[in-house]
């Protein structure tokens, strides 16, 4: 009877192990996609069944976190990329931000991309070194996130025809250009997204996308000049971005330094995130940065939705003389929050709430509404 059971055993853990062997390769490739590529590639130990499924995957993701050693992630890397059969690639997928990866490896990378048709590609390196502009020869992507600690030589534009999303972390943007218009030659752009940004330009940077619909700049720094001792910042009015988005919809807009921002011809634009982070408190010091903030805000005056930071609102506070005399910057506000982090403040001053919502048509339920809100904390007992 013991032999049946064990028999019996046997065979189901067999008919098991036959059943998830004999799935389609596009169903194994599904499920490898979800792992690390260093776990997927150790799955040919398992059968001659596995033997060459990894060599297949349309997603590769190598993540430096699994090595212990610097040398054993780059030979990965360029096995990986060797014995790799795909002819097209939906997503690679390449993390070392505290591991150095040598030029030529660098350049490998990007070649790779190119010559099996990347449609995401995902690069976070420290101080690569390479010859990384061919990463823009890519017609192939779809989607490019680049965190390089780096600074990066650009063409005078991007033209990548397939490109809806773009992500560019702590890169410093070079280019001698009198006039920066990097983003107008690709006109399926939708998401970008600019995050410690560095632009050492002549003069105006450009966002000029006619498809794009979400934008997010958080800590950029414009027209600054870099030398290996001193960052020199120039004046507020020498840093100028120009944004030209006719079906942008959602801005989100994070000072580190202030910038001069001139937004023409946003109609469509619905939600509006702006704050200001504790980098940019001497450089609001500035004579005329509060003139250049209510004239931001004044060009945002289509959001429905305007979600600010509490020190932003501080500071329009502080400057509370000068808040009276302006006109109401937003004609189509329907709502209104107010953040700490990622709590919503229930307070707001109101000078700073009457000058945000009044000229809005929701003007009296927004009123009402953080009033009452003031009256309920005014009316919680107080703890011992």
């Amino acid at each position: 009877m013991d032999n049946t059971y064990t028999k019996k055993t046997k065979w189901h853990e067999e008919t098991q192990m036959d059943r998830l062997s004999d799935l389609p390769d596009c169903l194994l490739h599904h499920i490898l996609s979800f792992m690390d590529s260093k776990y997927a590639v150790q799955t040919c130990i398992l059968s001659k069944r596995w033997v060459s499924v990894w060599t297949h995957l349309p997603v590769l993701k190598l993540d430096s976190k699994f090595f212990n050693r610097v040398g054993n992630f780059r030979s990965f890397i360029s096995q990986v990329l060797d014995h790799c059969e795909t002819s097209n690639i939906l997503t690679l997928s390449i993390c070392s931000p505290k591991k150095n990866l040598a030029s030529s490896l660098v350049d490998k990378i990007i070649s790779f991309a190119v010559s099996h048709s990347v449609q995401e590609l995902d690069l976070s390196l420290k101080y690569p070194i390479g010859d990384l502009q061919n990463v823009f020869r890519c017609q192939s992507l779809r989607f490019l996130k680049l965190d390089l600690f780096c600074v990066l030589p650009l063409p005078n534009s991007i033209s990548l025809a397939s490109l809806k999303t773009l992500i560019l972390c702590k890169v410093t943007l070079k280019s001698e250009n009198h006039c920066f218009d990097l983003f107008s030659s690709c006109l399926d752009l939708q998401n970008l997204v600019l995050d410690c940004v560095f632009l050492t330009i002549s003069d105006i940077f450009n966002i000029s996308a006619p498809a794009l619909v979400s934008l997010t700049i958080s800590k950029i720094i414009v027209n600054v000049a870099k030398d290996a001792k001193i960052m020199y910042y120039p004046p507020i009015k020498d840093r100028k971005v120009v944004i030209t988005a006719p079906r942008l919809t959602s801005f989100s807009f994070t000072w580190y330094r202030p910038v001069s921002l001139s937004m023409d011809n946003s109609p469509l634009l619905e939600n509006v995130n702006l704050s200001m982070s504790r980098g940019d408190l001497l450089d609001t010091q500035e004579e005329g940065c509060f003139m250049f903030l209510i004239d931001m805000l004044r060009q945002l005056g289509n959001a429905r939705s305007l979600t600010v930071s509490l020190g932003l609102v501080k500071f329009l506070s502080v400057h509370s003389r000068l808040l009276e005399e302006q006109p109401f910057p937003f004609s189509k506000l329907e709502s209104l929050k107010v953040v700490k982090g990622r709590q919503i403040r229930k307070k707001i001053p109101p000078n700073v709430l009457n000058f945000l919502v009044q000229g809005t048509p929701m003007a009296g339920e927004l009123l009402a509404k953080f009033r009452k809100r003031k009256r309920r904390m005014c009316k919680q007992p107080m703890d011992d």
